[in-house]
């Protein structure tokens, strides 16, 4: 079973992270290919990557936790293409480098990028993401005090 397992997210696919990962492309694949599935988009990124920290730099957990609440709590959109000002994206680089390195939680939640791979519709897609992100953003728990601080802060 251990073969068909993502080490990183506990997802259960074949040959482990391998598919994990390419089950992630594919559900990206058909989010820029589709606006009504990439009106997700950003919450599937956020999710995928606080899942997989391990491939990613030491602060990219803060920054997708950081960004994960504002979706979550905010209600800022997650659709594709949401992209800062040049001289808003030239501020946070300089803050980035300042976020702490949070560690990833031995359950990092319930769902996974197989519960969202395969969605038949934007409308099931949406709800299934969304229903990850929230998972993963409960998984958290521990560093939501920091991602909270941090949203109010303006990092």
């Amino acid at each position: 079973m251990e073969g068909n397992r993502c080490p990183m997210c506990g997802a259960i696919v074949p040959d482990g992270l391998i598919r994990c990962r390419d089950a992630f492309n594919e559900v990206c694949a058909r989010e820029y290919s589709d606006p009504g599935f990439g009106a997700v988009h950003q919450l599937t990124v956020d999710a995928y990557a606080l899942q997989h920290s391990e491939e990613h730099g030491p602060r990219s957990n803060a920054f997708h936790l950081s960004r994960l609440g504002r979706l979550l709590e905010r209600g800022e959109s997650p659709a594709l293409g949401r992209r800062p000002t040049r001289a808003a994206g030239k501020a946070f680089e300089s803050r980035y480098r300042g976020f702490p390195v949070l560690e990833a939680p031995a359950s990092r939640g319930a769902l996974t990028i197989a519960d969202v791979h395969g969605a038949e519709d934007p409308d099931d897609h949406a709800r299934r993401v969304w229903a990850w992100a929230r998972s993963v953003w409960e998984a958290y728990r521990p560093h939501q005090v920091w991602a909270r601080a941090s949203i109010e802060s303006g990092s």
